[in-house]
């Protein structure tokens, strides 16, 4: 196998292994996404988005580096098409035009539905989709997702293949556009000299950034609600909020809450830790019945959620307690 080939068959395996072992994928129906096999959630929306920056850049980088090798070496769509052609248009089938047509849709139809289940699930939990595609569970939106993208991907197989890549491929323009008398002979020399260094440098910084993040993210995610707000009872005021800590790791985690700032005159009820199942969310509820001499002034409290690693995330309530 030459490097050519070996690049062709490592990156179209990769686009099918890479949402079904979380090495990055987006779940937008329980708002997660994952980079390299972390959970985390839309809260951590940085991290997210300097991954989509630093894939962004990539594909910038690797057209100024190495000119238009990405179609050749690296593209999925092309690969696949350029396999599937060799295929119908072998020697054995190129006078059957017949057998040459039922196998080039046979197959065809065979890798579009693979190709969609693939793509789906770079937005949506592969299992929860599998589970769907299998029961033909029409009622989940996904499901029809799913068909409508296998026949997309049926036509792009079996009609469009090179069609597209010559003439609606919006990377491939872009290709163009970033070509010059450097980056199309290409080579390694590329990323060190005129534009190409300077994207050399802007990769460097952005993944040292986000590998910096994911690896010393929390692995859980804090939220507080209000509910009941100045409430009287028995010449008190009570305020009640709720606070959620969503544990994003594969295993049950305890949590130890503490809280700063509290007014020794208030009569407070509050959990001193919460206990969230794997990937799941476990809600607590803060209770504070607050005395009259404290009506009228404004205090900042500050809880501070401690995981079994030591790692934690502050938040504030801010209460200005009022008669109302």
């Amino acid at each position: 196998m030459n490097k050519r080939m070996l690049a062709q068959v490592t990156i179209l395996v990769l686009f099918f292994i890479v949402p079904l072992l979380d090495i990055f994928r987006i779940d937008l129906t329980h708002l997660h996404f994952y980079v390299l096999t972390k959970s985390f959630s839309f809260n951590d929306g940085y991290i997210l988005l300097l991954t989509i920056l630093v894939l962004v850049f990539a594909f910038v980088s690797i057209s100024q580096w190495f000119g238009r090798q990405f179609c050749g070496w690296m593209c999925p769509h092309n690969t696949f098409s350029g396999y599937l052609t060799k295929i119908t248009h072998s020697k054995t089938l190129r006078d059957n035009a017949s057998l040459r047509n039922t196998i080039d849709i046979g197959l065809s139809l065979i890798f579009s539905p693979v190709i969609a289940f693939s793509m789906i699930a770079y937005f949506y939990n592969p299992k929860d989709l599998f589970k769907e595609i299998t029961t033909l569970d029409t009622s989940a939106w996904s499901f029809w997702a799913y068909i409508l993208t296998a026949v997309f991907f049926f036509v792009m197989v079996n009609r469009l293949r090179h069609k597209f890549c010559r003439s609606a491929c919006p990377y491939g323009m872009l290709q163009m556009i970033l070509s010059d008398k450097n980056s199309r002979t290409g080579g390694i020399k590329n990323m060190f000299r005129g534009a190409g260094l300077v994207l050399t440098i802007l990769m460097t910084v952005m993944t040292s950034i986000l590998l910096f993040a994911i690896f010393t993210s929390t692995g859980f995610a804090v939220s507080i609600g209000k509910n009941l707000q100045g409430v009287p009872a028995e010449n008190r005021l009570i305020y009640t909020y709720n606070l959620q800590v969503e544990n994003l790791k594969d295993k049950p985690t305890t949590f130890k809450l503490e809280y700063k700032n509290v007014p020794e005159s208030w009569d407070v009820l509050l959990p001193a830790e919460v206990k969230a199942e794997p990937n799941s969310v476990a809600t607590v509820n803060l209770l504070f019945r607050i005395d009259e001499g404290s009506i009228g002034k404004n205090s900042t409290l500050t809880i501070v959620i401690t995981n079994e690693s030591g790692k934690k995330i502050e938040r504030e309530i801010s209460i200005f307690p009022i008669k109302k």
